[in-house]
């Protein structure tokens, strides 16, 4: 479903990136770059410039991880939150176009949520 897409993943627990991207290769993802919070992901930036998704970890009390996950929309790059907040998508509507996870993430959702987003007419 990936065919080949850069995939940003924004995690601060390395595990759990870890299976975000081993979940990611049965997708064929073509390239995952993992980064611990929003500062190194721009650090990495130039390895992402194409990214056909981005997962990032969002809570209420990260306004950084906010902040980009607004600046990836508005880039057009597909959003997935990952959130061990349930009440989160209450206390930030404008991500109502956005997928939020509870953590922890089974893979079974994750999938369904990245089909759900990309979809075969998207790719």
């Amino acid at each position: 479903m990936l065919s080949g897409r850069t995939v940003l993943i924004v995690e601060a627990q390395y595990l759990i990136a870890m299976d975000l991207q081993n979940t990611l290769d049965d997708l064929a993802a073509g390239k995952v770059i993992i980064a611990q919070d929003p500062v190194h992901a721009r650090e990495l930036a130039p390895d992402w410039s194409d990214c056909g998704l981005a997962i990032v970890e969002v809570e209420r009390e990260l306004p950084e991880h906010i902040a980009l996950i607004g600046e990836l929309l508005r880039e057009g790059v597909p959003v997935i939150g990952l959130t061990a907040d349930s009440e989160l998508e209450k206390h930030l509507n404008w991500l109502s176009g956005t997928p939020i996870l509870l953590k922890p993430a089974p893979s079974e959702r994750m999938l369904a949520l990245i089909s759900d987003l990309l979809g075969p007419q998207k790719e």
